[in-house]
């Protein structure tokens, strides 16, 4: 089958972050050209998506406005909706503003990539939605096969823990991220020490250096660097919780917990963020934290979802997300991969 053609605008450049793997993933789906921004995507005979609209509001309203202008299909992913709904800042109210005027544009679509469901008020600023595409990757196009085992980095947490429960947090470590709680949770809770391991993957950004060291020292896990996506399943594969309580200027669909979410685990999230409405809302195991939560709830950790309801929900996911990003693409989702 001959996949539909996009372009894809990538307004920031490079590879930082998920934004490869989101890339990559769209090239599954359809054919994909990738460019930076140029007067001639504005006349691109192919739908344009922008991969990220907070990489550039004022490029993609531009694209937008002008493609609309002659007939042309323009699309941008929203990542971090949240603020732009509720900042009273100058930036987020300009940001609000003009979400909100290209939705009068035909042949514009501005999608979220978290379900209305989870907060109404997406629907003053977006056109529609998708579910974040690392909530249904690994499944898709075919489901997966039997969870992850891990490799010698899976055997190597495993053989630390010996026999006690783990909670993994992934991915790049700072304040944003909550690794300043997930380090001072382990230090000052000594019974959790006993019945849980808390062990880290990521880069641990510099002002969250003290805190990693008190960590370390109170026998918690840690690999300092970055990690691929071997290691980051090795993670995930020996998890019994997942780290994913991060900050309120976080607040937006997280790739951490979209693998937790494909793979069953249960998962720690802010109490009353959008991603704990959204593990609510599809029906996740998961423990809600806050600075005022027990350690107990956090070493007693709901059982693994069985594997079959993770990959049905992540197929759905990606059924949905595909005939939604194609009807804004206008494509017939029927085409794509």
């Amino acid at each position: 089958m001959t996949l539909p053609e996009i372009t894809i605008l990538d307004i920031g450049g490079g590879d930082e972050g998920h934004r490869a793997q989101y890339i990559a993933f769209l090239g599954n789906l359809f054919t994909v050209r990738r460019v930076r921004f140029n007067w001639r995507v504005l006349g691109d005979p192919n739908p344009v998506l922008v991969s990220q609209i907070e990489d550039g509001l004022g490029i993609y309203a531009l694209v937008g406005l002008l493609r609309s202008l002659i007939g042309r299909h323009t699309a941008g992913l929203l990542f971090g909706p949240g603020l732009a709904i509720s900042s009273k800042t100058l930036r987020h109210r300009v940001k609000r503003l003009v979400l909100r005027l290209l939705r009068l544009l035909p042949r514009v679509q501005t999608l979220t990539i978290l379900p209305f469901a989870v907060e109404p008020r997406f629907a003053e600023i977006a056109d529609g939605w998708i579910y974040d595409p690392q909530l249904w990757d690994l499944h898709w196009p075919a489901a997966m096969i039997g969870a992850p085992t891990g490799g010698a980095l899976a055997d190597a947490i495993r053989q630390t823990a010996d026999g006690r429960a783990i909670c993994s947090a992934l991915g790049r470590q700072d304040t944003a991220k909550g690794f300043d709680q997930f380090a001072a949770l382990y230090a000052a809770a000594a019974p959790l020490r006993e019945v849980m391991l808390f062990a880290y993957g990521g880069k641990v950004a510099a002002p969250c250096q003290d805190a990693a060291a008190e960590f370390a020292a109170s026998g918690g896990y840690g690999v300092n660097r970055f990690i691929g996506e071997a290691e980051l399943l090795d993670f995930y594969a020996c998890a019994d919780l997942v780290w994913c309580a991060y900050a309120p200027e976080y607040d937006q669909a997280s790739g951490i917990l979209g693998r937790a979410m494909q793979l069953g685990i249960p998962v720690v999230v802010r109490n009353g963020s959008l991603i704990h409405r959204l593990c609510q809302i599809e029906g996740l195991p998961f423990v809600p934290f806050d600075q005022s939560t027990a350690w107990q709830s956090i070493a007693a950790p709901p059982e693994r979802e069985a594997l079959d309801v993770a990959t049905a929900r992540a197929l759905r996911h990606g059924r949905v997300s595909i005939a939604r990003l194609c009807e804004a693409l206008g494509l017939d989702s029927a085409t794509t991969g």
